[in-house]
């Protein structure tokens, strides 16, 4: 019996309740638990290990659901899920859009800075562009659809 994914019968189904809960229960915000992350992190991989069978077993195999990209996936997440910056998934791709003052964190993480999108982005494993055209995140988003993770707060002066 699962206690945090019921009804989930894709891995994008699976991400998106996983970034849910995270953002939720994670350490680091207020009413966030260590143990119940914990168990979140324990019941998403054994979610995740059944849909990557029952994926191969349709012979439905791609190459990012792979146990390494999802594991690489989580820590970022886990990592980045506190900062001020607004946080989204596109597809399998993390952009952070300001953070400017986290830069050094993102860097170390593997994030790259897409200067033409002026955002930070992180992709699993190498990227190859196979077109030469310049695509906009709002096509990126169309295409692949989008989910905020975390919204940057906003510090308003009192007069």
């Amino acid at each position: 019996m699962m206690k945090w994914f019921n009804n989930v019968t894709t891995t994008e189904e699976l991400r998106r309740q996983y970034r849910e809960l995270l953002r939720k229960y994670h350490p680091d915000n207020e009413h966030g638990d260590t143990k119940i992350t914990q168990e979140i992190n324990a019941e998403y991989d054994l979610v995740f290990a059944d849909l990557s069978k029952k994926t191969q077993a349709e012979h439905h195999s791609y190459t990012h659901n792979t146990n390494e990209e999802n594991q690489a996936f989580k820590e970022v997440l886990n990592r980045i899920i506190y900062i001020n910056a607004d946080i989204e998934i596109i597809g399998s791709w993390i952009w952070v859009h300001g953070g400017y003052e986290y830069r050094e964190l993102l860097k170390s993480i593997g994030f790259k800075y897409a200067p033409k999108k002026k955002s930070w982005c992180w992709h699993y494993g190498d990227y190859n562009r196979y077109h030469k055209k310049e695509i906009s995140l709002a096509e990126i988003r169309l295409k692949y659809g989008s989910q905020s993770v975390n919204h940057k707060s906003k510090l308003y002066a009192l007069n």
